[in-house]
């Protein structure tokens, strides 16, 4: 069973033993971005008036830009997978593609610290994709155990672009923020507050 088969939560439990529960864990308040590059700006003003009906024309024109930024706002801090096929434990069903991962180590041309796992919404609905989601995250999670990389909380992230659920793994628990973070083409700040908050937890740990 590869990631995108995890459809319900309840088979996360059955077969790993992972609960979920929905509950306000991100910070009220976060220090929002001063500043915002010129080229995310550039960027999202031409998705504006772009037909941006598919979930990939909105990974390229909102989500990478978005990740991007958060790149040039911490040089050498981590690394940006897309369509990364990890393959973890195949007899578990925890293998194939993820949408995309952000690796705590720099310049590697394979994920070797997964901190974050990202999963684009299918058919634009958040809830269709928490399922994969913790799915990749639990493979993380025996990812860095297997590599002595161990890290007490792996994050994850399902978006439409316009809406950012997010999530974390601890001690088998999967917890869902009900507050999804709204982007828009003029406001980008509060996602990416949000990821640089999640990017400075999971390198101080």
């Amino acid at each position: 069973m590869a990631y995108n088969k995890y459809k319900k939560l309840a088979q996360l439990n059955k077969d790993f033993g992972v609960s979920n529960l929905m509950d306000k864990w991100l910070p009220l308040q976060l220090p929002t971005p001063k500043t915002i590059s010129p080229l995310l700006i550039a960027a999202l003003a031409e998705a504006s008036d772009e037909a941006l009906a598919s979930e990939k024309a909105k990974s390229e024109s909102i989500v990478v830009p978005i990740i991007k930024e958060l790149k040039r706002s911490n040089p050498n801090s981590f690394s940006f997978f897309s369509g990364y096929q990890f393959e973890v434990d195949a007899d578990l069903g925890l293998n194939g593609f993820c949408d995309y991962i952000l690796s705590a180590n720099i310049k590697q041309f394979e994920v070797t610290a997964p901190i974050l796992c990202l999963v684009e919404a299918k058919d634009g609905e958040i809830e269709k994709g928490f399922a994969q989601c913790g799915a990749e995250m639990y493979a993380a999670k025996l990812f860095n155990e297997k590599e002595n990389a161990n890290k007490d909380i792996i994050f994850g992230c399902v978006t439409n672009a316009f809406s950012w659920c997010f999530l974390k793994l601890e001690n088998n628990t999967l917890y869902i923020d009900p507050n999804y973070v709204p982007l828009t083409f003029d406001e980008p700040h509060k996602v990416l507050a949000v990821l640089q908050w999640i990017l400075d937890e999971s390198l101080s740990r």
